[in-house]
């Protein structure tokens, strides 16, 4: 079973869109940390604490999800999503992960690729309101695979259906606490900066003493 995926433009926090559409690829970032084919989330954990990230916590546990992602669950025949502001670009992975060494520099920094053919855009506007928010996640890559359907029917030039109104919209939010642990939580989508205060005095308060 095919999967969809979110992947945005801007590897090693450079916009690449261009090359993307004219090389028709997709990439991520973390040069010089050499070729990742068949490496594990611990062996791509253990890399990533070493020079020259050195990473740890938090940033450890986001930056070897993301690569994981790209190079271990990505596969032929996937869908993709690319948001650029109002722009959506739709397409489907062609090919399988590898390194381009001619831009495996920190100037460069996008050297870890995957072919994809790119098939059409829209705007953001066509995605359904589920889509939409689920686009709000700050991850270079995420899985998109429960909007399959819509996905599809976007790049074949079908008009999302339409989902019947509730008496509240809520998001699902997954908050990665710690490397292996992520915590799940359902908000409302037009939740105010009051209630995301008063939700983060919450958790605030959610500790043991030792």
């Amino acid at each position: 079973m095919n999967n969809a995926w979110l992947i945005r433009p801007y590897p090693h926090k450079k916009p690449r869109l261009s090359e993307f559409l004219s090389q028709k690829i997709i990439a991520i970032g973390w040069p010089c940390i050499g070729d990742l084919t068949s490496k594990s989330r611990e062996e791509l954990k253990e890399t990533l604490s070493a020079p020259p990230y050195g990473y740890e916590g938090l940033v450890l546990g986001n930056a070897y999800a993301t690569i994981d992602i790209f190079v271990n669950q990505m596969a032929i025949g996937d869908l993709l999503l690319m948001p650029n502001g109002d722009d959506i670009y739709l397409g489907r992975i062609s090919g399988d992960y590898y390194l381009d060494p001619s831009v495996d520099n920190d100037k460069s920094g996008y050297s870890h690729q995957r072919k994809a053919e790119w098939i059409r855009n829209t705007s953001r506007k066509e995605l359904s309101k589920e889509l939409r928010s689920s686009l709000k996640v700050h991850r270079t890559a995420a899985n998109l695979s429960h909007h399959y359907a819509e996905i599809d029917g976007l790049i074949h030039g079908r008009a999302a259906a339409v989902s019947a109104p509730s008496k509240t919209d809520t998001i699902d939010v997954s908050y990665p606490l710690r490397p292996d642990y992520n915590v799940s939580f359902r908000i409302p989508t037009d939740i105010t900066l009051e209630e995301a205060r008063r939700l983060s005095a919450y958790f605030a308060s959610l500790y043991f003493k030792d």
